[in-house]
């Protein structure tokens, strides 16, 4: 007699049917899951393109070019000078510009400057309109300066910092006038005109007064470079002149020298770099400077650029025709240059796609994928600056750069099919930075 087997062969065989069964109608589901997923949920990366601009700038140290000559005391070598006039301030011919004392003292030449720029602030403030000004507008005031005080200091910036101290104190001064606990401006300047009476007779007896040669404004400082930097070479300075003036060391002084007078309120700066940084200001009339020692943006025009030839650099020359108030005539110190500025969408770079030879970016139009054309102004640190269809590209152009018109005076416009085929780029499209399988017509999820 056979013996029964102890497992049931059909039993097991059906099983098995049904787990391989299930098994694949899973992977089936998971396939198609796969599929409708990456087709209605791309989590997509979107930003709106909205006009926004950029400023390239370059950094580069600016030499300062004026009509500039330093006066000196007539047969005096030493001692301590006394201005009699501010910095900046213009001059008459045979103006009173200094004193110079017997003992020399830099402190006190130093606090006898600090006095004359708190008396002219108080004399300025004696005629300001009080009623306009409020105790908490002060404490502003005085608050920004000190925080900016405490800025330089932890800085090392220790210059900038005591350079804030007359307008602090005058601040605080302004501040106990209006809440009454000082009476009237002109009892504080008595008081420092006082002091400078006090601080001029310790340094001992006045060995002449000078007076200005010539009308002008007066700087009490001078390095020796006056003539070396002049402003009348600007005209005739090749590249080698430059390099030779910021190789040249400064000229000796034949005496006391007591300040600088300066002829002219136009300046110039000159400034090196490389050709392809400066060919971004041949076009333009004139750009935006930062003076990183004063802190000052300063709109300049663009007077000359001198060329490298051969070679690939370039001296810039700008001009202003202005003499801002504390500024800081450091002749040879660091700036920073705006070239160009552009107007555009800022895109992140890996935005951008070639499609059908053409740069361009994928854009979500209700619930699906565009392409969309762009014209890529500037470029830099994984963003790009772009805009639709430029104009010279939209209309038919003369040889001479000139737009052709037609009879009636109108731009004749461009025919180009591939306008039709791969439309521009838009304000408020919604551009996709970054996704899967994108391609024109792809169906997206809201």
């Amino acid at each position: 007699m056979k013996k029964k087997s102890v497992f049931d062969t059909s039993y097991l065989t059906r099983t098995g049917l049904y787990v391989l069964t299930a098994v694949l109608a899973f992977g089936v589901l998971v396939y198609a899951a796969y599929h409708v997923i990456g087709r209605f949920s791309p989590g997509l990366e979107l930003v709106d393109a909205v006009p926004t601009s950029v400023s390239k700038t370059v950094s580069a140290y600016a030499y300062i070019m004026r009509d500039e000559t330093p006066v000196y005391a007539t047969d005096i070598f030493g001692g301590s000078v006394a201005p009699a006039v501010r910095d900046g301030s213009h001059v008459s011919l045979y103006g009173k510009i200094a004193d110079v004392y017997a003992n020399s003292s830099p402190d006190t030449e130093t606090r006898l400057t600090e006095l004359d720029e708190q008396i002219a602030l108080l004399d300025k403030n004696q005629s300001e309109n009080r009623s306009v000004q409020s105790a908490s507008g002060l404490d502003a005031d005085i608050y920004n300066d000190l925080f900016t005080i405490r800025s330089h200091c932890e800085d090392g910036n220790y210059a900038d910092a005591l350079a804030l101290r007359t307008e602090l104190l005058v601040g605080i001064k302004k501040r106990a006038v209006l809440t009454g606990e000082i009476t009237d401006y002109a009892s504080q300047i008595a008081m420092l005109e006082g002091e400078k009476a006090s601080l001029r007779s310790g340094l001992g007896a006045n060995l002449g007064s000078v007076y200005s040669a010539s009308s002008g404004y007066f700087f009490s400082d001078s390095d020796g470079y006056s003539a070396i930097f002049s402003s009348d070479k600007i005209d005739s300075m090749t590249f080698e002149d430059f390099l030779r003036m910021t190789e040249t060391d400064p000229e000796p002084g034949t005496g006391l020298c007591v300040g600088t007078i300066v002829s002219d309120y136009k300046w110039y700066i000159a400034c090196l770099m490389d050709k392809a940084d400066a060919s971004g200001l041949a076009e333009q009339y004139s750009c935006d400077v930062m003076f990183r020692y004063s802190g000052m943006l300063l709109e300049m025009d663009v007077y000359r650029i001198i060329s490298e030839t051969p070679g690939d650099r370039s001296v810039v020359v700008l001009e202003c025709g202005k003499m801002p108030v504390k500024f800081d005539y450091t002749r040879m110190q660091p700036v920073d240059i705006v070239t160009a500025t552009y107007t555009g969408y800022e895109l992140p770079s890996s935005a951008v796609r070639v499609v059908g030879g053409f740069q361009g970016v994928y854009v979500k139009n209700e619930v699906t994928i565009e392409f969309r054309r762009i014209h890529i102004l500037y470029e830099n640190d994984g963003k790009v600056i772009c805009s639709g269809k430029p104009d010279s590209m939209k209309y038919e152009m003369n040889f001479d750069g000139t737009y052709k018109l037609d009879e009636n005076g109108q731009r004749i416009a461009v025919a180009d099919i591939n306008d039709e085929i791969y439309p521009w780029i838009a304000q408020n499209d919604i551009v996709v930075v970054s996704g899967t399988e994108l391609y024109t017509g792809k169906t997206i999820n809201e």
